[in-house]
This record gives structure tokens, sequence and C-alpha cells, in this order.
């Protein structure tokens, strides 16, 4: 029997630990193509995407530690242009494209150095 619980299973929002807000909402508005008001901003800055939230959180700055593995990726539909767009911006590319028969990927560095992924499927 399946016991009933609060829990749904929805990602709602991702954290992204940061050491410099100012820099982080600029770099992930720049990437993402919005536009955001002029800061100062506070310790925690939400960035609504079309399936979730995007929490940048500058709380524990003092102690921040960038992530050594990909925290989350970023869906595209051509992993050649993605790769271009973000040489153009000067964004740290980690490595080479890896192709594989169903899925190519590109991990990069954020602007408080933790590392995304790019990801075609």
């Amino acid at each position: 029997m399946e016991t009933k619980h609060n829990v749904t299973p929805i990602v709602g929002s991702i954290f992204v630990h940061v050491i410099d807000m100012n820099r982080a909402v600029n770099w992930y508005a720049k990437l993402l193509g919005i536009s955001v008001s002029p800061g100062p901003y506070d310790k925690v800055f939400s960035i609504e995407l079309s399936n979730l939230i995007l929490l940048l959180d500058a709380h524990r700055s003092d102690h921040f530690q960038p992530s050594e593995l990909p925290l989350f990726s970023f869906a595209t539909k051509d992993i050649d242009e993605t790769y271009e767009f973000l040489t153009s911006n000067n964004v740290e590319i980690l490595g080479d494209i890896e192709r594989f028969p169903d899925i190519t990927f590109l991990t990069i560095k954020d602007s408080e150095g933790n590392l995304i992924m790019f990801v075609q499927e």
C-alpha cells in the first residue's frame, strides 16, 4: 500500500551559492538573456526560469567553496551554437565538447567558479 505524503515530485528551485552577488546576478542575466534591475542586491536573488527558480545565494559567502562537480545543466538544441555564444562572451569552458550517440555536453565555470553544464539530447 502506498503511503501518502506532502512531497511533490517536482524540483521547484536550485540554490547556487555565490560570493559576489552583484557579479553573479549580472553574469547569469547576460548568460540567460534577461534584464535585471541595477543592484545592489540582497543575499538571495531569484531568477525565474520556465521550469524552476534559480536562487543565487550569498548567505555563506565567508565560507564559499565553488562546486567541484556540475551543479545542474541548461538544455540546448545546438551545442555548437551554444559553444560559439559562450566563447564570444568570454565564458570559461572546461575541456572540449563531449559527444556521445544520444547526448552531447560541455562544462563551464560561472562567475563564481561553480561548474555548470550545457546538454544537447
